[in-house]
């Protein structure tokens, strides 16, 4: 593939503290003697680092989101019948990766299963092979390919991250990548999403302060339990008018996933102070909600008509 720049979609923004994570994770590439193994807090940015370098040296980017119920056949492949009712084998994405020479990217390694894990232990040897039992083929990775892996602390913070084990992480060159300061938090919006500075700020500052009130009570498990910088941007992406509507829409964005009326009031009473909002009433933001989403899908239809018309 072509080399291509990929700030020029928009949808990279490289700040001072992102240059310093993809000139580490450049060098460990151009070495290639080891998969990457990028470690951080969820929303810091692993994945779209190792994104944007393949689209920058023109390599094609694959992932695979690991869970614990993640299968093997997401990895290596399965058979499946083709259009003409034959059984054909269809190659998962690991597979794919290691013929091609793309860039194939494990998130979440920490949450995927023992035997996905095990899978793997060949592919990270020296011999550097992949094993597909279903074909009883062993593959040699494409000169191009390169593995990289991302994964969250394991602990307390983070439920249901396996210790990795030493030996297993040996195999790996590990990155390190912190939290996104403040200020490049704040420029990333402003760029990405179109948003007032001022906005800006203020998402900034309603995030930490959640995450403090998390850090500090018993009742929250995880510094990122109210919000990360991932909602942040799904945030500013509904283009709130005036304060009152950020604090509504920031309700709307991060608490449908608040299970208890503790957090809920807990996140009320955050927007409400550092935004400067009136005070919220639920049933009267989710009834403007619907409003909003019927109005908009009445204009839609009446476009269409229009159309259709002429």
């Amino acid at each position: 593939r072509a080399w291509v720049d990929p700030e020029a979609s928009g949808r990279y923004v490289v700040t001072p503290g992102v240059k310093v994570h993809l000139s580490s994770l450049a060098r460990a590439a151009l070495l290639r003697r080891h998969p990457i193994l990028l470690q951080g807090p969820t929303s810091s940015g692993k994945t779209s680092l190792v994104e944007y370098l393949a689209e920058r040296t023109g390599h094609r980017f694959m992932r695979i989101n690991n869970h614990e119920h993640t299968d093997l056949q997401e990895y290596l492949g399965s058979y499946v019948t083709d259009a003409n009712g034959q059984l054909s084998f269809q190659e998962g994405a690991l597979v794919q990766a290691v013929r091609r020479g793309y860039w194939i990217v494990l998130d979440e390694l920490n949450l995927a299963p023992s035997d996905v894990l095990e899978a793997l232990n060949r592919l990270l040897d020296d011999n550097r092979e992949l094993f597909v039992p279903e074909l009883q083929e062993t593959i040699t990775p494409h000169p191009h390919f390169m593995l990289f892996a991302t994964q969250n602390p394991p602990g307390a913070t983070y439920g249901g991250r396996k210790v990795l084990s030493k030996a297993f992480r040996n195999r790996f060159m590990e990155i390190h990548v912190g939290d996104i300061p403040d200020d490049e938090l704040r420029i990333i919006l402003n760029k990405r999403c179109a948003i007032a500075p001022s906005y800006c700020a203020k998402l900034v500052e309603v995030m930490r302060e959640l995450q403090r009130r998390r850090q500090a009570s018993r009742a929250f498990a995880g510094k990122d339990g109210f919000i990360t910088a991932r909602d942040l941007f799904r945030w500013a992406n509904r283009q709130s008018n005036g304060y009152d509507d950020l604090a509504a829409d920031g309700f709307r964005v991060l608490g449908e996933r608040l299970r208890s009326d503790e957090e809920r009031e807990a996140l009320k009473v955050v927007l409400v102070k550092i935004l400067k909002a009136q005070p919220m009433e639920e049933a009267a933001l989710y009834a403007a909600a619907e409003e909003d989403a019927l109005k908009a899908r009445l204009d839609e239809a009446a476009g269409a008509a229009a159309a259709r018309a002429a």
